[in-house]
C-alpha cells in the first residue's frame, strides 16, 4: 500500500503535525460588454492533519541462542528482517485501514467481485463526482491518475476467472471467452488495469466474521502516508545480567485521507475459494 499512496516527509524541526491545506476553486463566467461583473465568488480553505507516531517491534536475542544456532544462519541478519518486516507489515495494515474510511461503499456483503464494479468505481472517481444536470465545466473535481484498486486474493479469486476464464451468459449459458491476457492474470499480483484502474493483491487485508472484506479503489493523490525524519531505526540494547542483546526498531509515521470524493470502499465476499 505504500507504494500507492503519497508518500511525504516530514523533516525533523518542522513540529510534530503535517498540516495540508487547499482552497475551492473558483468558475469563469462569460461577460457581456459593458455590464459590471457582479458575480463575486467565496473561496474557502479546506486542512487535512496528520500526527505521525511510534511504532516498533522488539527481540531478545540470548546469548545462549547465537551460541547454539548453526554456523550456516546468519543470526543477525535473520532477526533484522523479521523486524523490518514486522514495521512494514503495520504501515500496509494501517493504510489498507483508511480504505473502510470512504463514506461511498460500491460493494455489499457477500456478493462476489466482478470488473464491472472496478471499472465504476474508476469511472466515478475521474468523472469527480459530476451531479445531475451539472453541465458548466469545472463543477465536478475530477480524481488525478493513476487510480489504485486493492484487494485481496479471496476477494479476486471470482475476478480472475472472469477475466481469464470467461464466465456463462446469465440468460443464455453461453460461455464468454476469457481475454487475451488469461496467463499474465492466472501468474501476477498485479492482476493489471482493468477499466483504468491498477488492481493490486495485498493479503494483508482482513476480512470479518461473515467472511467479507473491505478493498478500496482510489486517486493516488487522496491517500498519505506521512514518515517524520527518515525511515526505520534499529538499535540494539545490552543487558548483562539478563545475558541478552535487546534488539529495538522505531519508526514514527501517520497516514490519512485527504478527499472522500476521490477513494471508493468495496465491500465484497472474501470467503477462501474453493474451485
Amino acid at each position: 500500500m505504500r507504494n500507492l499512496v503519497q508518500n511525504v516527509v516530514l523533516p525533523s524541526g518542522e513540529g510534530g503535525v503535517y498540516e495540508e491545506t487547499e482552497l475551492t476553486r473558483a468558475i469563469a463566467y462569460a461577460l457581456t460588454e459593458g455590464v459590471d461583473m457582479a458575480q463575486a465568488q467565496e473561496i474557502t480553505d479546506s486542512e487535512m492533519t496528520i500526527t505521525p507516531g511510534e511504532v516498533g517491534a522488539q527481540i531478545v536475542n540470548t546469548d545462549l541462542a547465537t551460541k547454539q544456532i548453526t554456523r550456516r544462519a546468519n543470526l543477525p541478519a535473520l532477526l533484522g528482517s523479521i523486524l523490518g518486516n514486522a514495521i512494514i507489515t503495520k504501515e500496509d495494515v494501517d493504510l489498507l485501514t483508511l480504505l473502510d474510511g470512504f463514506d461511498t461503499d460500491l460493494g455489499t456483503a457477500g456478493r462476489s467481485l466482478t470488473s464491472g464494479y472496478i471499472m465504476a468505481a474508476g469511472s466515478s472517481i475521474r468523472s469527480g463526482g459530476q451531479a445531475t444536470a451539472a453541465i458548466v465545466a469545472g463543477t465536478p473535481e475530477p480524481g488525478p491518475d493513476p487510480i489504485q484498486g486493492v484487494f485481496n486474493d479471496n476477494m479476486l479469486h471470482t475476478l480472475m476467472k472472469e477475466l481469464s476464464l470467461g464466465l456463462a451468459s446469465a440468460t443464455t449459458g453461453v460461455q464468454i471467452p476469457g481475454t487475451d491476457f488469461s496467463v499474465e492474470v492466472l501468474k501476477n499480483a498485479f492482476v493489471r488495469r482493468i477499466g483504468g484502474v491498477n488492481v493490486y493483491v495485498d493479503n494483508n487485508m482482513g476480512k470479518d466474521a461473515s467472511d467479507d472484506g473491505i478493498g478500496g479503489v482510489f486517486s493516488k493523490q487522496t491517500l498519505r502516508f506521512v514518515r517524520f525524519d527518515g525511515g526505520p531505526t534499529m538499535e540494539p540494547e545490552r543487558d548483562a545480567s539478563g545475558r541478552w542483546t535487546e534488539l529495538n526498531i522505531v519508526e514514527v509515521y501517520g497516514t490519512g485521507e485527504w478527499k472522500d470524493a476521490w477513494g471508493r470502499q468495496m465491500t465484497f465476499d472474501a470467503a477462501s475459494a474453493t474451485s
